[in-house]
């Protein structure tokens, strides 16, 4: 998880408090500014983060992963990022 943390501070200069819903929803926002809808979902063994934009469609298909992760925070910083790196490759 540090890594995480460490990687969303050095390319999306937030930092982001280990398991501190309000700093991640920051990103969240962050992404809703640029145009993207972030999609959440909870339950039982599920915890699924994925976004979609306009341009291209929903991230995890452009990534060709599973947008299931093992918390909600993790999703979301997750997705951010991937979100970061689509827009330095001048997709966004």
């Amino acid at each position: 998880m540090e890594e995480l943390l460490e990687k969303v501070r050095k390319k999306l200069g937030i930092e982001v408090e280990e398991n501190d819903m309000g700093s991640a929803w920051k990103l969240v926002e962050l992404l809703e500014e640029k145009g993207w809808v972030v999609y959440i979902i909870t339950g039982k063994g599920r915890k699924q983060v994925d976004a979609w934009h306009e341009n291209f469609g929903t991230l995890f298909a452009q990534f060709g992963e599973n947008p299931n992760f093992g918390s909600i925070f993790e999703g979301i910083l997750t997705v951010a990022l991937l979100a970061k790196e689509l827009e330095e490759k001048g997709v966004l």
